[in-house]
């Protein structure tokens, strides 16, 4: 017996050695692919079971770079700020993120209750999730000539803000978003104007500040500076609700998954975005569900447009009441540049190895744990990353439309009880809590003289040792 056993393990040792010559291994990867805290010692030990194995892995010679791939959890962005409870569910457990909390593939984020959050992904992506909303972030794929995103909207008020290399009109406008003040990346802040004036002076006191318009300054040279490093390289979003996908290069646009229920969506173009002068816009395309759908369709701009909740039909919302609903909760990301100032300052310190010419693959997967992609489009044979977009369009359009044929079918059982299930509803407290915040915000008030400047004023990781926000 002793023999035997002694016979397997060597045999095993054998067959790992070999395959390990040529594996490449992703930064903080283990040399073995077996998992020791989860083995079955029955089987380990039981020689048909390992004499099956490895006949299978001699018709994939690959396996084991195979299996590194998949169990490799590549970095995809930081957390940025979160207000009251957020949830980060890793694995089988969860915990509260911080500011630079890193964001894996695999990750699913929570905002508990009235919470908010902003999110930086690694090219430059902003995101930003209104109370009780959830979104799994599946991939993030960096490829030769362009990056790739894909996650699902699990539910809630979403805004997906692709970054842009032009530049943005320069306003003097306040900021809407002010629920994130004082901002947790403290170089992002505002810079107020500190000028003198004499307060017996009418004109002096109604003159108006210029503070907000220098911030737009600093941040399209932030932009400018940064764009030496991303070089046009583009990011192909992929985003997946229950009833719908929504795709396209370099996409901004906001959702509205109800859970149970319909979901709404507007993509925003340039001009609504605050972009400098005329923009090639790019295309966005929507696929809806149904095992023979497989066409997608072209979406306009700048209109809330609504996807059945059998992910069947796609209309122009026309509910005048509940456009203007949608309006108020857009209405607070409509001018923030502190947020992408954020952006700007996350971007040049995370994503150089987003935006290399060229990568040299083995560098990337020891040193950084990135596996390196091809391109979307190629003049010859389709390369790795458009043969996976074309799996995951039908493997998402075939089980999304699955799930809603069971959700359906579990509905209509409930009628016939005389049970109801309750749809989400779009509802105030998507947005109150930030509006609020905008109306009541006000500008720390500037010295006219030569007074010292009060830390509960003006320094933010005092106001934070203080409880103070």
């Amino acid at each position: 017996m002793n023999f035997l056993l002694s016979t397997i393990f060597l045999l095993l040792l054998s067959s790992l050695g070999k395959a390990e010559e040529a594996a490449t291994y992703f930064r903080d990867q283990k040399h073995s692919t077996v998992k020791w805290g989860e083995v079955d010692i029955k089987s380990f030990l039981s020689l048909k079971d390992w004499r099956d194995l490895t006949a299978q892995r001699e018709l994939v010679p690959e396996w084991e770079g195979i299996i590194r791939e998949r169990n490799n959890r590549e970095v995809v962005g930081y957390f940025l700020q979160c207000i009251d409870n957020c949830h980060i569910d890793r694995g089988t457990s969860f915990f509260s993120p911080s500011f630079r909390t890193p964001l894996y593939e695999g990750d699913e984020i929570q905002t508990i209750g009235e919470s908010y959050a902003w999110i930086f992904l690694l090219d430059g992506t902003m995101v930003r999730l209104s109370p009780n909303s959830s979104m799994n972030i599946n991939e993030f794929n960096i490829g030769i000539k362009e990056n790739f995103i894909n996650v699902r909207i699990n539910t809630g008020n979403i805004l997906w803000l692709s970054r842009s290399e032009i530049l943005l009109e320069e306003q003097n406008t306040k900021e809407t978003d002010v629920l994130f003040f004082p901002s947790a990346l403290y170089e992002a802040q505002i810079v107020p104007d500190r000028k003198k004036y004499d307060e017996d002076s009418l004109i002096d006191l109604i003159e108006e500040k210029q503070s907000v318009l220098k911030h737009y300054m600093k941040l399209n040279q932030m932009i400018v500076d940064n764009n030496k490093m991303t070089k046009s390289k583009k990011t192909y979003s992929f985003i997946v609700a229950p009833n719908m996908t929504i795709m396209g290069y370099d996409l901004s646009v906001e959702l509205i998954s109800l859970m149970g229920g319909k979901t709404y969506f507007k993509k925003r173009s340039p001009k609504l975005l605050g972009l400098k002068g005329e923009v090639l816009e790019e295309d966005t395309y929507i696929q809806m569900r149904g095992f023979e759908n497989t066409e997608l369709s072209k979406v306009e701009s700048d209109k809330w447009l609504e996807v059945d909740e059998k992910g069947r039909s796609l209309n122009t919302l026309n509910d005048e009441d509940k456009i203007y609903f949608f309006a108020m909760g857009e209405f607070i990301t409509k001018h923030i540049p502190t947020i992408l100032m954020a952006r700007e300052l996350m971007l040049a310190q995370y994503s150089e190895l987003c935006f290399r010419e060229k990568y040299n693959l083995k560098q990337m997967a020891e040193l950084h744990g990135y596996r390196v992609w091809g391109q979307l489009k190629s003049d010859a044979k389709k390369e790795d990353l458009e043969l996976r977009l074309d799996f995951l369009k039908e493997y998402f359009r075939r089980v999304e439309t699955t799930n809603l044929l069971s959700s359906s079918h579990f509905r209509d059982r409930l009628k016939a009880r005389g049970e109801v299930m309750k749809s989400m509803e779009y509802d105030s407290y998507f947005f109150l809590k930030a509006l609020n915040a905008y109306y009541s915000y006000v500008d720390v008030p500037e010295s006219s003289d030569n007074s010292e400047v009060l830390n509960s004023t003006s320094k933010t990781i005092w106001k934070r040792m203080h409880g103070i926000r």
